[in-house]
């Protein structure tokens, strides 16, 4: 059974079709990587995965919930992970993860030990107490990924994780995301970076205006393309 599908998933804003007719389908345990350029329809396709934007036609499902039917269903096994910060600046990094963890129902002691090993895990739990408005990005990416894990999700999307970053966040991101699927996590992730994929991904979709184009393992996409 697939843990996410699209079928036939449609999205317009205006006379711009965004995407058209996306259909695909991400297996438990998968990393599945959604490659293309700015203004493909990667960001979109996320959106309407998880909730944020509805499809103007087809269906999506997240852990066998339609999304638009039973939203919260799906959103209690899932974790995002935003292009930009949604962490709450006028907070430190310690009040973010608790609140995160009161909104997903955890127990006080639970989410104080998952805040403080994936605070440690991404190098912040030395500035757990520091507001947010002062980390640097990479300090802020790091953040949010642990916001995004502290309910221990079975699947995280995530998109463009390491846009931007300095190499020392990148490879601390990408290290804990590798050790997450490896624990049977399912990951759907966005980026437009093919090296990042080739490290990441089972298999990656290549989208363009909107359409899936191919799909495939990302060193077989590399030989085509080569």
């Amino acid at each position: 059974m697939s843990l996410l599908a699209l079928h036939d998933v449609s999205k317009s804003y205006g006379a711009l079709k965004v995407t058209d007719g996306i259909s695909l389908a991400v297996q438990p345990g998968e990393t599945l990587g959604i490659l293309g350029p700015n203004g493909a329809g990667k960001t979109t396709t996320t959106r309407m995965l998880t909730g944020v934007i509805p499809p103007d036609s087809g269906t999506a499902t997240v852990l066998g919930h339609d999304i638009r039917k039973k939203p919260v269903l799906a959103k209690q096994g899932f974790g995002v992970v935003p292009e930009t910060s949604n962490a709450y600046t006028d907070l430190s990094a310690w009040q973010n993860m608790m609140l995160m963890g009161e909104l997903y129902g955890l127990p006080r002691r639970l989410a104080e030990k998952r805040a403080s090993d994936l605070l440690g895990t991404v190098g912040l739990l030395g500035n757990k107490d520091q507001k947010v408005q002062a980390y640097s990005k990479g300090m802020k990416q790091r953040l949010i990924l642990a916001m995004a894990l502290v309910h221990d999700p079975k699947v995280l999307f995530l998109d463009e994780p390491t846009g931007g970053l300095d190499v020392q966040s990148t490879q601390m991101i990408l290290s804990l995301l590798r050790d997450k699927n490896r624990e049977g996590m399912t990951i759907f992730l966005t980026t437009h970076n093919m090296e990042e994929a080739n490290r990441l991904c089972h298999r990656v979709a290549i989208i363009r205006h909107g359409k899936i184009v191919a799909i495939d393992a990302p060193e077989k996409l590399k030989m085509a393309i080569d």
